[in-house]
C-alpha cells in the first residue's frame, strides 16, 4: 500500500490496487460487524498504512474537481462509463476503510500526522452534502428522467450518489476525531481547526435540521439510506434513531461539551439561535435510545434561557485558545501541485485508461472489478445479504446479464429496468 498518483489513476497497476482496497474495506466492516478479531484493522496500523487511505481519498477527490471535468470535456459522449466511476468508486472505498478503522483510539494515534488533512476533507465532504441538499438531490429521481438520461448524465448522477455516501461517512469520521483529539497528539490544533477555522459545530447543527438520511419517494412513502443506497423504510426504521443521526448527536454532543470549547469558540446570537433549536429534537424516544444526550440537553436549555457570552471571560486576559504553532493540511496542496497547469495533459492521457475497447485485457479487468463489487463479502457487508435494487428486500434474483444486481421477483426487475438498463448494457458488452 502506497499513495497514488494522480498520473497513475486508471492504468493497470492502480487497478489491482484499487481491488485489494475494495476487498479490505469488504474484510474490515465483515469483522467489525460480527464482532471477530479486526486482524485487518490491526495489521494496517501495526504496518503505519492507515495514512495511505487519507492520502488516497483526497487524490480521487483533488481529480475528481480537476482531471474528471476535462476527460468529460474531450469526450463528451463516451460509449461506456465503467472505467470513470471504478476512480470515483476508489475515493468511497478508501473512506469507508477509513470509517471502520477510525472507531478505535489506536487508529487516531495511527493518522495522527496527517489527522489535520483528514478533517479539512471530511469538513469539506460535509459542506458538499449541505449542497447536495440545497440543490435538490433528496428528491428522487422519477423513471422518466432515468430512461431520457445519456451516459454522462447518468455517470453525474453516480457521482452525486457517491459524493452523498461519502458525505454521509464524513459524519462518522469527524467524530471520532473529535473524540480521540487528545490521542492523537495534536488537540490543540485540532480544536482550532475545529471551532475556529471551520465552524463544525453549526455546521453539524444545520445537517441535523435537515435529517438527510431519509426522504419521500414518488409515492410520498418514506425511503431510508442504509448501506450506500436509498430504500424503503421499515416499521424498525420509523421508530429507531438512524445510524447517521445517532452519530450526528454523539458528534455534537462531544464538540459542544468539550472543555475547550470555552478558549476557541464564541456562541454569537445565531449560533445560539441554531443550537437552542436543536433542543426540541432530542425527545423521550432519543433518550432512551441515546441516553448521554441528557447532558447535552441539559445545556440547550441553559444556553436557552441564559447569557453563555460570560463563560468567555473567564481567562484573565489570556487566551489559551491561540495556537502558537498550528498543523496545517499539506496533502491536498501536494496533488493540487501535481495537476498545476497539467489538468488537459492529464486527462487526455488517462483517456485510454477508461476505454473499453472489448479487447481481452480490458474483459478481464472489467469481470475482475465486477467480482470485487458483487463477491459475498460485498453482499455480506450490505446489511447481511443481498437486497432488492428496488425496495431493499431481502434478494434471492440475480440479473442473468450483467450478474451485479439483485431483486426479490420479476416485479421490482421489471420496474428498476429503466434505471438499471445503460449500466447493465456496458457490464454485459465489456464482459461478454
Amino acid at each position: 500500500m502506497e499513495p497514488s498518483k494522480i498520473d497513475c489513476i486508471g492504468n493497470q497497476a492502480w487497478v489491482d490496487w484499487h481491488i485489494r482496497l475494495q476487498k479490505l474495506n469488504q474484510q474490515a466492516v465483515l469483522e467489525a460487524s460480527s464482532m471477530q478479531e479486526e486482524l485487518t484493522k490491526e495489521t494496517m496500523i501495526s504496518c503505519g498504512k492507515l495514512p495511505v487511505l487519507v492520502y488516497e481519498a483526497i487524490c480521487i477527490q483533488v481529480w475528481r474537481n480537476k482531471i474528471y471535468p476535462q476527460i468529460l470535456k474531450l469526450e463528451p459522449a463516451p460509449e461506456n462509463t465503467f472505467g470513470i466511476y471504478m476512480a470515483l468508486y476508489h475515493e468511497a472505498a478508501a473512506v469507508g476503510l477509513l470509517e471502520t478503522v477510525l472507531f478505535h483510539e489506536d487508529g487516531a494515534q495511527c493518522v495522527s500526522d496527517v489527522i489535520i488533512d483528514l478533517l479539512h476533507y471530511a469538513v469539506d465532504q460535509l459542506t458538499a452534502l449541505l449542497a447536495l441538499i440545497n440543490n435538490g438531490y433528496l428528491k428522487p429521481v422519477t423513471v422518466k428522467e432515468i430512461e431520457c438520461e445519456t451516459a454522462v448524465e447518468e455517470l453525474e448522477r453516480q457521482k452525486r450518489d457517491l459524493q452523498f455516501d461519502i458525505s454521509m461517512r464524513c459524519i462518522s469520521i469527524v467524530r471520532y476525531i473529535a473524540e480521540h483529539m487528545e490521542v492523537a497528539g495534536f488537540g490543540a490544533s485540532i480544536a482550532t481547526n475545529l471551532y475556529k477555522t471551520n465552524d463544525v459545530p453549526s455546521l453539524l447543527a444545520h445537517l441535523t435540521q435537515q435529517e438527510p438520511w431519509k426522504r419521500r419517494d414518488e409515492k410520498g412513502d418514506w425511503e431510508y439510506f442504509n448501506f450506500g443506497r436509498w430504500s424503503k423504510a421499515t416499521p424498525e426504521d420509523l421508530t429507531q434513531l438512524h445510524r447517521s443521526e445517532a452519530q450526528l448527536w454523539l458528534c455534537l454532543r462531544q464538540l459542544i461539551l468539550e472543555p475547550r470549547l470555552v478558549h476557541h469558540y464564541t456562541i454569537d446570537e445565531c449560533r445560539r439561535a441554531a443550537f437552542c433549536r436543536l433542543e426540541a429534537k432530542i425527545t423521550d424516544p432519543v433518550l432512551d435510545q441515546i441516553p448521554p444526550l441528557g447532558d447535552l440537553k441539559m445545556f440547550l436549555c441553559r444556553l436557552a434561557v441564559g447569557d453563555y457570552s460570560s463563560l468567555h471571560n473567564r481567562t484573565n486576559g489570556k487566551n489559551p485558545g491561540c495556537t502558537l504553532i498550528e498543523i496545517v493540511p499539506q496533502i491536498k496542496e501536494a496533488y493540487m501541485k501535481q495537476v498545476h497547469k497539467r489538468t488537459k495533459t492529464i486527462a487526455k492521457s488517462q483517456l485510454t485508461n477508461f476505454y473499453m475497447d472489448g479487447s481481452n485485457e480490458s474483459r478481464q479487468m472489467a469481470k475482475r472489478l465486477m467480482e470485487s463489487y458483487t463477491s459475498d463479502a460485498a453482499l455480506a457487508l450490505d446489511g447481511g445479504g443481498a437486497k432488492c435494487a428496488k425496495c431493499g428486500e431481502n434478494a434471492t434474483k440475480k440479473c442473468s446479464r450483467c450478474k451485479t444486481e439483485w431483486y426479490c421477483g420479476r416485479e421490482c426487475q421489471v420496474q428498476q429496468w429503466p434505471k438499471h438498463k445503460e449500466l447493465c448494457d456496458q457490464f454485459a458488452n465489456i464482459c461478454v
